[in-house]
C-alpha cells in the first residue's frame, strides 16, 4: 500500500507544492523526522517529549517511511507517510521542522524555523571533509539543506567546530548538548521494565549490546565477533549471566550474517525503535567506528571497540580521532577482546573518560531535550 501511494504521490506532489505555497503558515504545526522516515527515536523524541510537556495542543506530524511504524508513536503525535502529498503540504505550512540529517525536501519559507540535530559525535570522518567519497546529489542537496537550517545544536565543542568547518554551514550553532542522551540521567526504572518486558528478558540478567556501525561496501566480513566468547568475558568480569542483543546498522539489518538468534540468550533487536534505550539498559557495550560509543559513554559503564578492519576502514573513510587514544580498548580479534573484557579496570577507564569530554569539551546530559523544546516554543509564541 505504501508503494502504490508514494507512486501516486509523485504525480500529484507538485500540487501540494503550490497549495502548500498559497496557505498560511500555522504557528504551531511542527513537522519532524527522523533517519528520512523512521520510527519514534534519537533526538527528535526527546525534544517532542519536552514539547508536549509544555503544550499537548501542538500539531506535531512524525513522517514515516512505513506506516507500520506508527503504533511507536505517542497519541498526541499524528504521522503522514514521508514523500507523499500530505507529507509535502505540512512541510509547506509548518512553522518548524526538526530533523537529524539531511532532508530532501527543496523548499523552505522565510518564516519557518528549521532546528537541526543531526545525529551523533563523529568518529569517522563526515560530509565535506570526505566530498570526494559522496554523491554529486548527496553533495548539492546536503549544500542546499544547509543553507535553509536555522540552528544546529551542537553535544560538544568538538563538533560545533565540525559543523561550521565542514557542513557547509555558517549559521548559529548552540552547544546544548544532545538531547537523545538526556534518557542517561534518568533514575526511573520504567525504560529498563519496558526493554526487558520487550524482549523476554529476566530481571536476574545483565546485558551486552553489540552493535556496530556499516561499511561503505556493504561489506559483511567485519561482523565476525564470537558471541559465546564475549558472553564468558562478561560474566567471568562482571560476575552476571549475560544476554546478549545484537544491534546492526539499518543499511545492514536485513542482511544475512548467519546469526543464530534463539530469542533468549542472543537477541536480535534490530527492530527496536530507539537505539538509546537499549543503551540506557546495556551493561556492557561493544561497537567499531559507530558514534554510539561516545553517548554510552556518558553512562560511565564499559564499552569496548571490536574493528577487524581498522586499515581499510581508515582508507576509505579515516577518522577525525587516533582510535588507539580512545578511551576504549580496541581489539582486532575475538581474543584480544576477550582479554580486554577481562583486563577492564573501571578507575582507570572513569578517569580517561573525563579528560576525554574535557578535551572535545563535551556538553553533559540532562538538560538538551527540555532546552531545545522552550526554544521552539518560544519561537511559535513570539512568531519571531
Amino acid at each position: 500500500m505504501n508503494i502504490i501511494l508514494r507512486k501516486v504521490s509523485r504525480f500529484i506532489r507538485p500540487l501540494a507544492y503550490l497549495i502548500g505555497l498559497l496557505m498560511p503558515i500555522n504557528d504551531k504545526k511542527i513537522v519532524v523526522s527522523n533517519f528520512s522516515g523512521k520510527g519514534y527515536g534519537d533526538n527528535p523524541k526527546y525534544i517532542v517529549n519536552e514539547l508536549l510537556k509544555i503544550n499537548a495542543n501542538l500539531e506535531i506530524i512524525w513522517l514515516l517511511q512505513n506506516e507500520e511504524d506508527k503504533s511507536s508513536l505517542p497519541k498526541e503525535v499524528n504521522y503522514c507517510l514521508e514523500k507523499s502529498f500530505m507529507s509535502t503540504y505540512h512541510l509547506r505550512t509548518a512553522k518548524i521542522w526538526i530533523d537529524n540529517c539531511r532532508k530532501s525536501f527543496r523548499y523552505k519559507r522565510s518564516e519557518q524555523f528549521y532546528l537541526q540535530t543531526w545525529h551523533g559525535f563523529a568518529l569517522k570522518r563526515i560530509e565535506q571533509d570526505v566530498q570526494e567519497n559522496l554523491s554529486k546529489g548527496y553533495v548539492k542537496g546536503a549544500i542546499r539543506d544547509s543553507k535553509h537550517i536555522d540552528l544546529i545544536v551542537s553535544c560538544s565543542k568538538f563538533m560545533t567546530e565540525l559543523y561550521r568547518n565542514s557542513f557547509w554551514y555558517d549559521g548559529k550553532v548552540l552547544e546544548l548538548g544532545a538531547p537523545r542522551n538526556d534518557v542517561f540521567v534518568q533514575k526511573s526504572d520504567e525504560i529498563k521494565r519496558k526493554v526487558f518486558k520487550y524482549f523476554g528478558i529476566g530481571n536476574e540478567k545483565a546485558v551486552a549490546l553489540y552493535a556496530p556501525t556499516f561499511r561503505a561496501d556493504k561489506s559483511l566480513h567485519a561482523y565476525s565477533i564470537d558471541y559465546e566468547i564475549l558472553k564468558k568475558a562478561c560474566k567471568n568480569k562482571f560476575g552476571k549471566e549475560f544476554v546478549i542483543l545484537v544491534r546492526l546498522h539499518p543499511s545492514i539489518s536485513d542482511k544475512n550474517l548467519d546469526i543464530n538468534f534463539d530469542g533468549e540468550q542472543l537477541i536480535n533487536a534490530n527492530l527496536y525503535q530507539d537505539l538509546q534505550e537499549l543503551l540506557f539498559v546495556a551493561d556492557v557495550v561493544v561497537s567499531d567506528y559507530s558514534s554510539l560509543i561516545f553517548d554510552f559513554a556518558l553512562s560511565r559503564k564499559p564499552c569496548f571497540l571490536f574493528a577487524t578492519d581498522i586499515d581499510s576502514y581508515r582508507n576509505d573513510r579515516n577518522f577525525y580521532l587516533d582510535l588507539f587514544k580512545l578511551p576504549f580498548s580496541v581489539a582486532e580479534t575475538n581474543e584480544a577482546l576477550q582479554k580486554n573484557i577481562l583486563d577492564f579496570n573501571d578507575e582507570i577507564y572513569k578517569k580517561s573518560l573525563e579528560e576525554f569530554f574535557d578535551a572535545v569539551g563535551m556538553v553533559m546530559p540532562g538538560q538538551a531535550s527540555k532546552k531545545c523544546a522552550q526554544l521552539i516554543w518560544e519561537i511559535i509564541k513570539n512568531k519571531n
